[in-house]
């Protein structure tokens, strides 16, 4: 597993080089589904930390809060930090993801960063999805941090048919 800010350096990455516009809404949701199909295909999640149920999909907070000066605007020329335990600044680490998983990421990073925003949003508010179904176990009461369980998002992917395959 990777902690979330490595997959999001490399998502930026792989925006860049391709010269993709990546607003914050955009990325949390290349953030799931890569996770989500990660997680089918080699049977362990993506990134340690838990998605989040929020009105517009799956959220990874510390991402989130790292890139929400942005509102609706392309992430430009930043990428996500760690803090130093030892200064408490803000630092940049570059990702360490190993090339087999790079490969799989981008494969699915093409798949799906045709797609606008809203349209992610959408496909990630599908019927009967991990998102869906925790935004509905609410009854009404949102509250911060509702947890997507692994387990929904492993077996919603297993389930749907694939978007992409390794030879």
């Amino acid at each position: 597993m990777y902690d979330v800010r490595d997959i999001t350096n490399f998502i930026l990455e792989f925006a860049d080089r391709r010269g993709l516009r990546m607003t914050n809404l955009a990325l949390q949701k290349l953030l799931y589904f890569a996770h989500g199909w990660f997680y089918a295909m080699y049977d362990k999640p993506l990134v340690k930390s838990k998605f989040e149920a929020w009105k517009y999909g799956p959220v990874q907070r510390v991402i989130y809060d790292q890139f929400k000066a942005f509102r609706d605007q392309p992430i430009r020329d930043v990428k996500a930090t760690y803090i130093d335990p030892l200064t408490g600044e803000s630092v940049y680490r570059p990702h360490n993801v190993e090339s087999q998983h790079a490969s799989m990421i981008e494969l699915v990073l093409e798949q799906y960063a045709q797609y606008t925003a809203n349209q992610l949003v959408e496909a990630s508010h599908v019927e009967d999805g991990p998102w869906e179904y925790v935004w509905q176990q609410a009854d009404d009461s949102i509250y911060p941090g509702m947890k997507i369980p692994d387990a929904l998002i492993l077996d919603h992917f297993r389930r749907i048919t694939p978007v992409v395959t390794l030879h």
